[in-house]
């Protein structure tokens, strides 16, 4: 973790960028894309001003420095389905700010990390996509430590149409579980309090229109520190075995645990059972929305569920790092994309930032592979993209219609970051990504200490479409939010 590569060297880097930049049509129109400033949200325990330089609109908002000092946005949707969305935010401080980030009641996003910017004056971007319904919602960004949020600027949101039906629990036939009603938050005329006994349940009935893959989501709350864990059914089959109902603070805030299972057509049973004498969490509804032809951006679980297995096309693995002995990561592929499980380490190479230069990496250089459409390098600190293995005997990319702009879905920690291919490393090693791409996720983007482990998977759509411009990020979710779908829909 935090180890950094030595870069290939880029003799032929105008060439070999001339030529990926041969396939780079524009992606699918944008979906519209909606700004929210900071400074018109309600606030709590925090105040708007403008005593820093490069934000958005009239000014920003700088919490206190509390735990539960919070900005709350109202945005509204035409419709139900998936938003992204994106914070902008500084942090000028060396100490990572989480927060939570609540949709509607539910956290999508427990102490989300909101790490260094370096100075007050640079901001960065999180991204990520919640349910939304139609009209009006809430999107809300609350201090989990002392040291409060960071500055927020504004947060955009583009939504996309999605096709589901929710489900309330106090409809649902109930064993050992009686409905409640004295806990806020809660959708419909109620939610389900199970009885504290091991085999307690829920059972839902619900309709699918056509027969495959589906994904629904269990709105929950558990006031407790101790993990409540269900068995969920689909037609009496397990699909998730002790699923983890972990604390969500207190019995008034709610959370969304995503699950994706093959239903049949029309009437199916979704029986979520308590594992513990504790029985299971308070449960608010099941949002059931199938995936076959269905819109909207696919979720981290339902990605994930189609890259269980691997028909492995590289020739033989790659290592996660130079120090490491033995080569683990293959190279997967499935229809439209390939794939591979591995680490992430931070690239921090392109323009020089306050983040990305000599001083912060030892192994800075001034170039990627891939160029913007003016010609000039990357902004890593900026710019989600991810680093393939140069082209070799292992592996060969360009054989696969990938190349700069390619999108890539990057899963880590039940959130999906659409980035670009930008960048080329090592012809042995794999798993690595720009700064901003780890900044977005959670993960410590310092070069120098920073990146993951394990727990990161790269899906990289192939084909011709390309974002274009390769440095704008909105369009690299557009269109990745289309390929995704299509590659969850074809598998």
């Amino acid at each position: 973790m935090g180890r950094r590569r030595q870069r290939a060297v880029l003799a032929v880097l105008g060439i070999a960028s001339a030529v990926l930049g041969v396939l780079v049509p524009a992606g699918p129109a944008s979906a519209a894309t909606t700004r929210y400033e900071a400074e018109n949200a309600t606030i709590s325990q925090g105040v708007v001003e403008s005593n820093h330089l490069n934000f958005s609109g009239t000014g920003f908002v700088n919490n206190d420095n509390v735990v539960g000092s919070y900005t709350q946005w109202t945005v509204n949707a035409a419709s139900a389905g998936t938003a992204t969305i994106t914070i902008r935010y500084s942090n000028g401080t060396t100490a990572d700010r989480s927060a939570d980030i609540a949709v509607n009641g539910s956290v999508v996003s427990a102490a989300a990390s909101f790490g260094s910017t370096t100075n007050w004056d640079t901001w960065a971007d999180r991204t990520l996509t919640a349910a939304v319904n139609a009209g009006s919602n809430t999107i809300r960004v609350t201090a989990t430590t002392s040291n409060g949020p960071p500055n927020l600027d504004y947060v955009d949101v583009a939504i996309a149409a999605s096709t589901f039906t929710d489900y309330q629990a106090e409809d649902a036939t109930l064993v050992q579980a009686t409905v409640a009603t004295n806990h806020t938050g809660y959708t419909g005329a109620g939610f389900v309090d199970y009885v504290n006994a091991t085999g307690s349940y829920i059972e839902w009935t619900v309709n699918a229109a056509s027969a495959g893959s589906a994904t629904f989501t269990i709105r929950y709350a558990n006031g407790t520190t101790t993990n409540r864990p269900m068995n969920i059914a689909v037609n009496g089959t397990t699909v998730a075995s002790n699923q983890a109902f972990n604390g969500t603070a207190n019995w008034d805030t709610w959370a969304d645990q995503s699950f994706t299972a093959t239903f049949n057509a029309g009437a199916n049973t979704i029986r979520a059972t308590a594992t513990t004498s504790n029985g299971g969490p308070n449960v608010d509804r099941l949002r059931f929305g199938t995936s076959g032809g269905g819109g909207g951006a696919p979720t981290a679980a339902e990605l994930l569920a189609k890259v269980t297995t691997c028909n492995q096309i590289s020739n033989g693995k790659y290592k996660t790092d130079s120090d490491v002995a033995t080569a683990t990561v293959a190279v997967c592929q499935k229809t439209g994309a390939v794939f591979w499980k591995a680490d992430m380490d931070i690239d921090c190479d392109g323009v020089r930032t306050t983040q990305c230069n000599e001083t912060t990496d030892c192994c800075f250089q001034a170039d990627t592979f891939c160029h913007t459409s003016g010609n000039s390098p990357l902004n890593a600190a900026q710019l989600p993209y991810v680093v393939v293995p140069s082209s070799s005997s292992v592996w060969n990319y360009t054989n696969y219609q990938i190349g700069c702009g390619t999108v890539v879905a990057v899963i880590y920690n039940n959130q999906v970051l659409y980035a670009v291919v930008g960048d080329t490393g090592p012809t042995g090693i794999i798993g690595e990504a720009s700064y901003a791409t780890a900044n977005a996720l959670g993960i410590n983007p310092d070069p120098s200490n920073g990146g993951t482990d394990s727990g990161v998977t790269y899906i990289v759509f192939q084909g011709s479409q390309r974002v274009s411009p390769i440095e704008n990020h909105n369009n690299a979710v557009t269109l990745g939010q289309s390929l995704a779908r299509t590659f969850v829909n074809s598998n």
